[in-house]
């Protein structure tokens, strides 16, 4: 999602993949102590944004953005890097 948006399909502002993404981490932070799994009720927006751009995405960016997209990921995934919006953050 994240990156089919970085390459310019997508409305959802950039600071609403960050919330989401912290809230996660959050969520997983809570876990590792508590044993429990569960996100803040104020977190639901967040993620709600994310998943409506992510149900607009594949009608709205060409094929080719979409390959793009995941080849993006899986440099991503092998980086070791802990967030591809790091870079991404600080420029919108």
């Amino acid at each position: 999602m994240f990156f089919v948006q970085d390459a310019g399909y997508g409305e959802t502002d950039i600071m609403v993949y960050a919330r989401a993404e912290a809230a996660l981490e959050r969520g997983l932070e809570r876990a590792e102590i508590e044993r429990i799994w569960a996100l803040d009720p104020a977190d639901v927006p967040s993620f709600e944004a994310v998943l409506q751009e992510a149900d607009r995405q594949p009608a709205a960016a060409p094929r080719y953005v979409h390959l793009g997209a995941r080849e993006r990921l899986k440099r991503f995934a092998k980086s070791g890097l802990a967030s591809p919006l790091s870079s991404g953050v600080s420029h919108h």
